[in-house]
This record gives C-alpha cells, sequence and structure tokens, in this order.
C-alpha cells in the first residue's frame, strides 16, 4: 500500500479532535473496520455503539485478530502484550464521519451522491459500469449506504481512484444530511419518492423532507440530476441553487426516452435522447421502471465524461444486482423474478407492472410483508391486494403477518379465493408454488429484506429436483 493511502494516527487524531491515550504517534493504519470479527491486520477499529450493541465489549478481540489501533470514548484497558494506538473521543460514531470526511478532502475526486426511495442501488451500479470505462471507480459495496456503512466507504478511497458513486440511505430524519455533509458529493441523484421507512418519518411529506437534506447538504456548489416525472422531487428541485439536470419518460427533460418496448426475453429496450445524442439501447433487466435508473446513471455519467457510445455500451452491458429484479429459469421452463431484496408500496407496483408485462405463461405472485410503514402498514397491505388484482395475478401466494391483508384486498378486488394461498413459513409457500408453476409461468417474488423471500426460490428449486430425480 503506498504511503499517501495509509492513514496516520496524527490525521485521525485532526479529523476527530480526540486523545492519544497510549501507542505511538507515528502509527499508520492500512484501513478502518468495526466489525471485531472481521477486522484484518493493520487496521484501526472503531467501537461504535448502538441500541442493541456496543463495540467496546469487542475491542479486546479486534486487537487480538490483528488491529493495530482503536477509537473508543471512554478510558480502556490496553490488552497486555499488544502495543497498540488508542484514541479517545467524545463520540465514536460522529467521530467516524468526521475521520470520512477528512478522507474524502485528500481525495477530491467527482463523487456522485444517489438518494431516493426506489433505484437507488441499480442506477448506483449502471453508473459504475460506464463510468468504469473511463475511471477507476470507486463505489459502496451493497447497500453499506448508512452512517456506518458510508463512511467506511469513502475510507476505502486511495490515489488510484478517479470517481465515487455512493447511495445514500436514511430512516430518519438528519441522516441525509449528514452523510451529504460526509461525502460532499459534486453531483446528487434524486431517483424518486415513494412511502418507505414511514416508522420514522410519519409521512409521504416528511419522506419528501428527508430526501430534500441532500440538496441543503450540497448548496450551489453540486449539481442536482433529477426525476421530472416525479412532482414531490420536481417541488424539490425547484427550490435547488445549483445546476440542475432532469431525466424522465413522461414529461420533457433533458434525458428521455421514446419507444419503450418489453422484449421476448423479458428486457427492455428504448431509444435514448440526451445531451450526448440519440442511441437504441436495450437493457437485460425487467420492467419499464428500470428506465428511470438509466436515464439517471446515463445523466450521471455524461456530465463526467462519458459519450453516448459509452453510455450505450455500459447500460447494455449491465447485469442487475442479485435479488433486484433478477431473472432465474428453473427446470421445467419457470421463470422466476427475484426482487426479493426489499419493498416498499412503489416498489411493488413496479415489479406487479413488470410481471404484467411479460408475454406468455401465467402470471404468480409470490409476495411477503412490506415493513417499516408504520401506521399506514394495514391499508398498505389491503391496496397491494387490490393492485395484485388490477396488473392481473392468477395465482397470489403470501407470507408474513400482514398476509391475510393483502390477502382480503385481492378477493374484495375479484381475486378468486381458491387463487391464493397464505404461507406459515418459507418451506410451505415453495411447497404450494411448486405444486402450481408449471412450464412458461412467471413467478414474481418479493418482500421486505427481514422477510427473506429467497429462500422460497431455493425451496422451489429443491421441490423441483427432487420431482425430477424421481421421474
Amino acid at each position: 500500500m503506498k504511503e499517501e493511502d495509509q492513514l496516520s494516527v496524527e490525521t485521525v487524531l485532526a479529523a476527530t479532535k480526540g486523545v492519544l491515550m497510549q501507542g505511538d504517534a507515528g502509527t499508520s493504519f492500512t484501513g478502518v473496520s468495526t466489525d471485531s470479527r472481521s477486522i484484518k491486520a493493520g487496521e484501526l477499529f472503531f467501537a461504535l455503539r448502538g441500541e442493541h450493541f456496543d463495540g467496546h465489549r469487542f475491542f479486546a478481540e479486534a486487537i487480538e485478530r490483528g488491529g493495530t489501533g482503536a477509537v473508543v470514548d471512554h478510558e480502556i484497558e490496553q490488552p497486555s502484550g499488544r502495543a497498540i494506538a488508542l484514541m479517545r473521543v467524545a463520540d465514536t460514531l460522529q467521530a467516524l464521519g468526521d475521520l470520512a470526511n477528512c478522507w474524502r478532502k485528500k481525495h477530491p475526486i467527482p463523487l456522485v451522491a444517489v438518494v431516493g426511495s426506489n433505484g437507488k442501488t441499480t442506477t448506483k451500479e449502471m453508473a459504475a459500469v460506464i463510468l468504469g470505462k473511463k475511471y477507476k471507480v470507486m463505489k459502496n459495496a451493497g447497500n453499506l449506504n448508512n452512517l456506518i456503512g458510508l463512511p467506511l466507504s469513502l475510507l476505502q478511497m486511495n490515489s488510484t481512484d478517479g470517481v465515487a458513486i455512493l447511495e445514500m440511505g436514511m430512516n430518519r430524519f438528519g441522516e441525509i444530511l449528514r452523510l451529504t455533509r460526509i461525502a460532499e458529493p459534486d453531483l446528487g441523484i434524486l431517483t424518486n419518492i415513494g412511502l418507505a421507512h414511514l416508522e420514522g418519518l410519519r409521512s409521504i411529506e416528511g419522506i419528501m423532507e428527508a430526501k430534500g437534506e441532500l440538496l441543503q447538504g450540497m448548496g450551489a456548489r453540486g449539481r442536482l440530476i433529477f426525476n421530472a416525472d416525479d412532482p414531490r422531487v420536481v417541488q424539490l428541485g425547484k427550490g435547488f441553487p445549483g445546476e440542475r439536470t432532469s431525466f424522465g419518460i413522461d414529461n420533457r427533460a433533458d434525458w428521455m426516452v421514446t419507444d419503450i418496448r418489453t422484449r421476448k426475453d423479458g428486457g427492455v429496450s428504448f431509444q435514448l435522447h440526451g445531451p450526448a445524442g440519440q442511441t437504441p439501447v436495450s437493457l437485460k433487466l425487467l420492467g419499464r421502471h428500470q428506465v428511470y435508473n438509466a436515464l439517471a446513471a446515463a445523466a450521471a455519467a455524461f456530465l463526467l465524461g462519458a459519450g453516448i457510445d459509452d453510455i450505450k455500451e455500459g447500460l447494455e452491458g449491465f447485469a442487475p444486482p442479485a435479488m433486484r429484479m433478477e431473472l432465474v429459469t428453473l427446470g421445467k421452463g419457470i421463470k422466476v423474478i427475484n426482487d426479493a431484496y426489499n419493498a416498499n408500496p412503489q416498489s411493488m407496483e413496479a415489479a406487479l407492472l413488470a410481471l404484467q408485462e411479460q408475454a406468455g405463461g401465467r402470471k404468480i405472485a409470490v409476495l411477503g410483508d412490506m415493513w417499516e410503514l408504520g401506521a399506514y402498514a394495514e391499508k398498505a397491505h389491503r391496496e397491494l391486494g387490490r393492485s395484485v388484482k388490477e396488473y392481473g395475478v392468477d395465482f397470489l401466494m403470501l407470507l408474513g403477518q400482514f398476509a391475510p391483508l393483502v390477502a382480503e384486498g385481492a378477493e374484495q378486488a375479484g381475486l378468486d379465493p381458491q387463487k391464493i394461498f397464505i404461507g406459515k413459513d418459507h418451506h410451505a409457500v415453495g411447497l404450494h408454488l411448486s405444486k402450481i408453476a408449471k412450464k412458461g409461468d412467471w413467478v414474481l417474488i418479493k418482500g421486505s429484506r427481514i422477510m427473506k423471500m429467497e429462500e422460497i426460490i431455493k425451496e422451489l428449486q429443491d421441490t423441483l429436483w427432487k420431482k425430477s430425480a424421481k421421474s
């Protein structure tokens, strides 16, 4: 590792306003970790606190596993036989963010922040693929997008990175503002505003306010890339003092598409129009909503130097992240749309529309609970049931505490009760699905992350394999 990519005690103390309690001020670290189970030799351990954990309890384990320093919030006994740099700060989570911001300032490369209720990860990954043809791209892995994950991602920046793309998530007020001030993005993408995290934000107006913290944090120095088809996003954008770039399908925007088509393989094709020119694009992704992600990624990539050919090649070569509208073909020719990573009312609607758009075969929706909806949860699940009927679903299979409400909504909308199944667990749903599904059927699997709906796919695979082995 190059010397400039190592983190020194001096830098940590300056950024966090910390105090060196023990150890050598000349010590440097190869990285930062908040997990004693995965810390690597030479890394600095941050002992974080949360509602249900206290990292200080694992301080000794982190050092035993090779950590050469630690940041804590109180006096703590250093393990015998190990000389480490031990630093004390007032608040370790605040210190982690402050250190990440300091590290960001040492690496003044273009940085894109992606914020929104849906599409953050796919937009980020699309933009990364396009820009990867021109730069070495740094991005947060998976959904490491909160007050812990984003700082840890920023602290992985090194002198070889040419551009950074980070998604930002939240479930309460103030988080996006804090993340924006830590990352100091040059470009901010606002994908959409929908019903999610209502437990902490209470209303759609609260969600809008929380997402708008991106604009507040960037100020006039940043550039906003926003969805011209989302009225709440448009409203926020009107008050943004910096430069703006819009994208959309239905309303006039800087980046638009025409001639959207769903292909026989389930993918989406369209004609892309923007400041870089126009070109036909064929995505390997399912669902009209993916076009918005592609537009946002194209807009960001263009502003960072990508040409129309780079954009086309990147979008067409992009494969979806796992469990995000991922197409899986199982034995007997059953096509499964694995969108099990997460769910809220808006993303459920988009996934059901994508299911409806697929040609041929019966449509089977296997749905789990949508979480973090607070007082709106019961109404949202009844409305989901009604949507299932409206989108032409032939069979509905449900899992979770809100399953009866979804079933109730579907029955009220006219779906035959004989075509609705509520399972007690993943195995029961997978077994019933294996009895119903046949060649040519399309199956949508979706639910909030806590529901682990992907386990139903494993149950279905196992059952189909056993049936095949017997025949």
